[in-house]
C-alpha cells in the first residue's frame, strides 16, 4: 500500500528542475543518497516522460506533484505516479484519483480545509507551505483529529525534522533543504536525511 510506503520511506524528494537532465541528476542523487520516496513536480516540463522513465525502476516510489486538475492527474497516473500532490484540495483531482485507486495527497492550511479532505475520504493530508506553520501546528491538530495524517512540505530541514515527528507527521516532503548545492552535496545531503530519519524511528 502506497501510504504505508510513503510513512515507511519517511522522507518524500519534491524535485523541480528546469529541465529532464536537471531533474534526473537531482532524482539519481536522491536515489544514491537513499531516499526513495521521488515527487516529480508538474513544474518539470514534460514530467510525463520523466515519470514513465521511472514508473517501473526497482526501490522507487515515484509520485506526481503540483497537480492542479483532473486533467493533469489522468496523465501523470497513465505515466505511471503512485500518488498525487496538490498545492491544495481540488475536487476534480480527487474524483480522477478515486476512479483509479491512487492516493491522493490534497494541500490544506487550515483545519477546515484538513476535515473537508477526510471527508472526502483522503488517507493523508500535505500540509503547505509548511514553514508558515512549524511542527506545534501539527501537535495543536492532531490533539483534536488525531487520526489524520500530516506531511508537511516547506520548511523542513535536517536540523528540525525531529521536531516535526516529534509533533505527529506520518512522512515529510523535502525540497530546497536537500536539493541545493553540487549533485555531491545533495546525495551526501540525503544520506543524511535517511540516517536522521533511521534514528528518529529507532526512537519512537
Amino acid at each position: 500500500m502506497v501510504l504505508e510506503e510513503l510513512k515507511e520511506n519517511g522522507i518524500v524528494a519534491v524535485v523541480r528542475g528546469k529541465n529532464h537532465e536537471e531533474a534526473i541528476s537531482y532524482i539519481e542523487a536522491c536515489l544514491s543518497g537513499g531516499i526513495k520516496a521521488i515527487e516529480l513536480t508538474y513544474t518539470i516540463p514534460n514530467v510525463n516522460e520523466l515519470i514513465e522513465k521511472y514508473r517501473d525502476k526497482k526501490n522507487i516510489l515515484v509520485g506526481a506533484g503540483s497537480v492542479l486538475n483532473g486533467k493533469m492527474a489522468v496523465q501523470a497516473i497513465k505515466s505511471g505516479a503512485k500518488y498525487i500532490v496538490s498545492p491544495g484540495y481540488n475536487e476534480e483531482v480527487d474524483i480522477v484519483c478515486k476512479s483509479y485507486e491512487v492516493l491522493y495527497l490534497p494541500g490544506c492550511m487550515t483545519v477546515s480545509e484538513m476535515m473537508k479532505a477526510m471527508e472526502q475520504g483522503n488517507k493523508m493530508i500535505k500540509l503547505f507551505p509548511g514553514d508558515l506553520f512549524g511542527p506545534k501546528f501539527v501537535k495543536a491538530v492532531k490533539a483534536p483529529i488525531p487520526g489524520v495524517e500530516i506531511m508537511p512540505t516547506g520548511g523542513v530541514t535536517l536540523e528540525n525534522m525531529e521536531e516535526w515527528f516529534k509533533n505527529g507527521v506520518s512522512c515529510v516532503g523535502v525540497g530546497s533543504s536537500l536539493l541545493t548545492g553540487k549533485i555531491s552535496e545533495i546525495e551526501e545531503r540525503a544520506k543524511k536525511f535517511v540516517d536522521k530519519f533511521e534514528e528518529i524511528k529507532d526512537r519512537r
